[in-house]
C-alpha cells in the first residue's frame, strides 16, 4: 500500500513515541578512496530506547539495489558490524560491500521500534556521474478527455455542448422538460460559464488602453499620461433672496424646480455654507437725484443706492451701509456680490416685454475685507441740493464686472414718471446642484441604521469591504473600499482638458479621528499616515471610495465608522433656465429666483473622447522637464514670474537643477512664492535630479554719464527728466524706465550704446561727453573693470559693454539709501544759465 503522510501529524507522532524508538536520520561515510571496501552508516534515532545493550547485526536488514543486491547471502550487501555512536541515540553500522548507485533501505526488526520509523532509505553514492541520472518512472497512458469546443462563448453554445456530452456519456439520455433536475443543472452551468466567458473577454479588453471599456481602467491608463478624465460636474448658480426679516439661511438649504422637491423631474440645488440675509438688501433703487438720473450707462462700476428711489433718511442709510459692511466670524464681508436686474420694460413701464437677459451679477469692491470697504464707502451721503432728508449709499464693483449694457432706472409713459425700471438686489445665495445625502459605513456584520429618504438630506447605512491582492501564494490586505449606495455622485466644477484633477463633493470623516480626509487622484505619493482617499466611478455611475493600506495612505482603524456626506446629481441636467428655482424650504424667505441661466453643468467625458484625447495629451502640454529650457519655461508659466534661468549643479552625490527666478516688477523673491514655484516644478522634475529654487543674482552697476545740455533748457529740469528716464519704474507717459526690472533678464549685457542712445532721445540733451560703467563692489567701492567712453572714442566701431553671466541680471535702483543696489550719476554741463 502506498500512502501519503501528513508531515505535521507524523512529526507529532515522532515526538510522542514513549518507550518506543525509531530511525530519524542516516549519514553515509565511505572507506578511504579510490577503492573503498566498506561503508559506515551513522544512524540517528529519535531517542536512546532499545539501544543498550547494542542490537545484534541480525536485527538490521538491508533491501534494495539494482546491480548489487542487498541480502544475507554471501556477496550481497549486508550489515557486518554494530557499534555505539558519538551520542546515546546514535549507532554506527559497518556495511560490506558498498552498494551501487540505486536506493537501499535499512530496516530494524525489533518490536521496540515503531513500524512507521523502523526503516529509512539511503544511497551509498548520492552523486550522479553520467548523463543517465533521471529516476525511473512508470507512467500510465493519459485518460480519455472529452472533446472541448473552444468556440463556445455564450449561454446557448455552452448549453449545446453540455447536452451533446450527456448524450454521448449517458446511455439513452435525451433532453426532456426544462423543469427536470438534469436540465436545470445544465442550464445553471451554462449560465455560469457564460458569465465567466464574458468576464474573460472583458479582462482581456482592459489589458490595453485601446480596447479598454471600463471607465475605471480608462481613468487609470490616462493618469499614466498625466491626463485626468473629466467626471462631469454639478451646475451652480446664484439665487436672489428676499426675506421677511434679517435671517441666516443654513447650509444645505435647498431650492428646486417645480412645486415639490420630491417630484421625480425636480432639479434640486442646495447651498454650500450659511448665508446671512438682510431685509434692507431685499430691493434697492438707484437714487434719482431729484428725477434727473434715468439710466446707468454701460461700463459703469459704481451706483448710488437707496431703499426707495426718492431717497432715504439718514437712519435708513446707516442701516444700509451697515449691511454692506457686515462681516462673519472670520472677518470676511458677508455681502460680496450684488445683482442688477431689469424689472420693467423701459418702453412701456410694465413687466410685459421686459428683457430677461438684462441681468448681471457684480463683485463688490474693494476685496480687502470690511475695513477696506468702509474706507471706500465712507459714510452715507445726503443730497446737498434738496431740502428733504434724502440720503444714499454709493457702492463700487470690480472693473472686470463693469456693466455690459445700459440699464434704464426710470421712464415716462403718457407723461407719467415710472421708477424702478431696473433695481439692485443684495441678498445673493450661491447654490450648487445635487440633493444632500449622508451614508454611514460600518464594519461587516454591524447593525445598520434604517434609511431615511423622506428628509431633504437623505440618510442610509452600509458596510464597507476589505480589499486584498495576490502577492505570491498569499492574499495580502490592500486597503478598504466603500461603495456609495446612491448615484450619481456629484463632482465639483473643474476645467475640462485633462490638466486639472476632478474632485467630488464628498466630505469623508472617520469616527475617532478629527477633521475630514482629503481626496486624491491616487495613493502613490501618500505615505502610511496620510489621511487620503480615492474616488473611482465606473461606466454605470457607481462610485467607490478606496482607502490606503498603511503603506500608501492611512488604513482605516479596526471597526471604524465612516461618514460620507455628498451630493446626488450632476451634469447637464442641472442647466436650467433663469427664473426656474422659485421654491425654497424656509418660512423667512418671501421670494426667491435664479436670475441667470445655469450653464456650467457638464456631463462625464465619454469614452470615445477619452480614447482620442489621452494619446495626444503629451503633445499639447509637456508635463515633464527634460532639459534646462523646460524647467525655465514651466517656471515662467507661473503668474508673478517674469523670467527664469536653469542650470545644473553637482552636490557631490547627485545632480541638482538650480532655477533662478526673476520676479515680475521687483527684485526680491518672497519665500512663500518660492515655495509655490518649487511645488510646481517638483511635479515635473526627472527622477534622480534634485531641485533648488533661488532668486536671481543681481549685478549692481555704477554708472556716470556726462552730457551737454541744449542752451534753451535748464540743467535742473533736464536732470529730473533723466532721473525718470533711467528709473526702475515708469516715465510720466507710461513707458518703462531704462532700468525697469522687467526690461532686463538673465545674461543680458549692458551696452554703452544703449545708455547713450536713451540719453540722446531726451529733448534738451545736446550730446554725450563721456560714459563710465563698472560693476559695483560693496567691499572696494567700484569694480576694477571699468568701461569708459569719451567723444574721441565715439567714431570707433568698438562694442563696449558690461558682460553678464548666464544667471546674472543687471540692477541699477539709484536709491541713495542703498547704493549697493546700483546707481547712475548725471553730470550736466552747459544749458541755460
Amino acid at each position: 500500500m502506498t500512502v501519503r503522510f501528513d508531515s505535521e501529524a507524523l512529526a507529532a507522532r515522532a515526538r510522542n513515541l514513549g518507550t518506543l524508538n525509531g530511525m530519524k536520520l542516516l549519514f553515509v561515510t565511505l572507506d578511504v578512496p579510490p577503492s573503498p571496501a566498506f561503508a559506515l552508516l551513522d544512524v540517528e534515532f529519535y531517542n536512546a530506547n532499545a539501544l543498550s545493550p547494542l542490537p545484534a547485526k541480525t536485527d538490521f536488514t538491508l533491501t534494495g539495489g539494482t546491480r548489487l543486491r542487498a541480502g544475507l547471502n554471501p556477496g550481497e550487501v549486508q550489515v557486518t558490524q554494530v557499534s555505539a555512536g558519538a551520542t546515546p541515540n546514535v549507532l554506527r553500522l559497518r556495511v560490506e560491500p558498498i552498494g551501487d548507485y540505486s536506493t537501499y533501505t535499512l530496516g530494524i526488526t525489533r518490536p521496540e521500534f515503531d513500524p512507521l520509523f523502523a526503516s529509512i532509505a539511503f544511497k551509498f553514492r548520492p552523486g550522479c556521474f553520467n548523463l543517465n541520472c533521471a529516476p525511473g518512472s512508470d507512467f500510465s497512458p493519459p485518460p480519455d478527455e472529452p472533446a472541448i469546443d473552444y468556440l463556445a462563448r455564450d449561454y446557448d453554445s455552452f448549453r449545446h455542448v453540455l447536452i451533446a456530452a450527456m448524450m454521448q456519456r449517458v446511455p439513452n439520455w435525451q433532453p426532456t422538460s426544462e423543469a427536470d433536475l438534469d436540465q436545470v443543472l445544465i442550464d445553471l452551468i451554462a449560465a455560469d460559464a457564460d458569465e465567466l466567458a464574458d468576464y474573460q473577454d472583458r479582462v482581456m479588453n482592459e489589458a490595453y488602453f485601446a480596447t479598454a471599456r471600463k471607465r475605471v481602467s480608462l481613468a487609470r491608463y490616462a493618469r499614466l499620461m498625466d491626463y485626468h478624465i473629466h467626471e462631469g460636474n454639478q451646475a451652480s448658480t446664484w439665487l436672489a433672496v428676499q426675506v421677511l426679516m434679517d435671517h441666516t439661511l443654513p447650509a444645505k438649504i435647498g431650492a428646486w424646480t417645480g412645486d415639490q422637491w420630491r417630484d421625480a423631474r425636480a432639479v434640486i440645488f442646495a447651498s454650500e455654507a450659511d448665508q446671512a440675509c438682510f431685509a434692507v438688501l431685499n430691493q434697492l433703487d438707484v437714487y434719482g437725484w431729484d428725477e434727473t438720473v434715468s439710466a446707468i450707462e454701460a461700463g459703469s462700476t459704481e451706483a448710488d443706492l437707496t431703499t426707495n428711489v426718492a431717497g432715504m433718511s439718514q437712519g435708513e442709510a446707516d442701516a444700509l451701509r451697515d449691511a454692506f459692511l457686515a462681516t462673519d466670524a472670520s472677518g470676511a464681508a458677508i455681502v460680496s456680490y450684488i445683482l442688477i436686474q431689469q424689472d420693467l420694460n423701459p418702453e412701456t413701464g410694465t413687466v410685459n416685454g421686459r428683457d430677461p437677459a438684462a441681468r448681471q451679477v457684480m463683485q463688490l469692491l474693494p476685496l480687502g475685507g470690511a475695513v477696506a470697504r468702509a474706507e471706500s464707502m465712507k459714510d452715507p451721503r445726503p443730497d446737498p441740493v434738496t431740502s428733504a432728508d434724502r440720503w444714499f449709499v454709493r457702492v463700487r464693483w470690480l472693473a472686470a464686472d463693469a456693466l455690459t449694457r445700459c440699464y434704464a432706472t426710470q421712464t415716462r409713459c403718457d407723461g407719467q414718471l415710472i421708477t424702478g425700471v431696473s433695481r439692485f438686489y443684495g441678498n445673493l445665495l450661491r447654490v450648487t446642484q445635487g440633493r444632500p445625502h449622508v451614508t454611514t459605513f460600518s464594519a461587516p456584520g454591524s447593525i445598520l441604521a434604517s434609511p431615511d429618504d423622506f428628509s431633504f438630506e437623505s440618510k442610509d447605512a452600509a458596510e464597507y469591504e476589505a480589499l486584498t491582492r495576490q502577492i505570491g501564494p498569499e492574499q495580502k490586505p490592500w486597503g478598504t473600499a466603500l461603495r456609495l449606495t446612491k448615484l450619481p455622485l456629484a463632482f465639483r466644477n473643474t476645467a475640462p482638458g485633462g490638466d486639472e484633477p476632478t474632485r467630488s463633493t464628498l466630505r469623508v470623516t472617520v469616527g475617532g479621528i478629527a477633521g475630514a480626509w482629503d481626496e486624491q487622484s491616487d495613493l502613490i505619493e501618500s505615505d502610511g499616515s496620510a489621511q487620503h482617499f480615492v474616488v473611482e466611478t465606473d461606466e454605470l455611475g457607481v462610485s467607490r471610495i478606496r482607502f490606503g493600506d498603511g503603506i500608501n495612505g492611512a488604513a482605516l482603524p479596526d471597526d471604524a465608522v465612516v461618514s460620507c456626506e455628498y451630493r446626488l446629481g450632476q451634469g447637464e441636467s442641472g442647466n436650467v433656465g433663469a427664473d426656474q428655482l422659485l421654491h425654497i424650504d424656509d418660512a423667512a424667505v418671501s421670494a426667491v429666483w435664479n436670475p441667470l441661466d445655469v450653464v456650467d453643468g457638464r456631463s462625464p467625458q465619454p469614452p470615445q473622447e477619452i480614447l482620442r484625447a489621452v494619446p495626444e495629451a503629451y503633445r499639447r502640454i509637456q508635463k515633464r522637464a527634460v532639459t534646462l529650457a523646460d524647467y525655465a519655461a514651466r517656471a515662467e508659466e507661473i503668474p508673478g514670474v517674469a523670467r527664469a534661468h536653469a542650470q545644473y549643479a553637482w552636490t557631490g552625490s547627485w545632480r541638482t537643477v538650480r532655477v533662478a527666478i526673476d520676479p515680475l516688477g521687483r527684485t526680491t523673491l518672497d519665500p512663500a512664492f518660492a515655495r509655490t514655484i518649487t511645488d510646481h516644478l517638483d511635479a515635473l522634475r526627472l527622477i534622480g535630479e534634485d531641485l533648488e529654487v533661488r532668486p536671481a543674482q543681481y549685478v549692481p552697476l555704477d554708472i556716470k554719464l556726462t552730457l551737454c545740455a541744449d542752451p534753451d533748457y535748464w540743467a535742473d529740469d533736464l536732470w529730473a527728466v533723466l532721473e525718470n528716464e533711467f528709473s526702475t519704474g515708469f516715465t510720466p507717459d507710461g513707458r518703462p524706465g531704462f532700468f525697469n526690472p522687467d526690461q532686463w533678464t538673465f545674461g543680458q549685457a549692458l551696452h554703452a550704446s544703449q545708455v547713450i542712445g536713451r540719453a540722446l532721445r531726451i529733448t534738451g540733451v545736446d550730446r554725450v561727453l563721456s560714459l563710465s560703467m563698472r560693476r559695483w563692489n560693496a567691499g572696494l567701492g567700484g569694480a576694477l573693470v571699468t568701461v569708459t567712453l569719451t567723444p574721441d572714442m565715439m567714431p570707433e566701431n568698438v562694442v563696449e559693454k558690461i558682460p553678464v553671466a548666464a544667471f546674472e541680471i543687471i540692477e541699477v535702483n539709484n536709491d541713495p539709501s542703498r547704493l549697493e543696489t546700483g546707481r547712475i550719476q548725471f553730470d550736466i554741463l552747459g544749458g541755460r544759465q
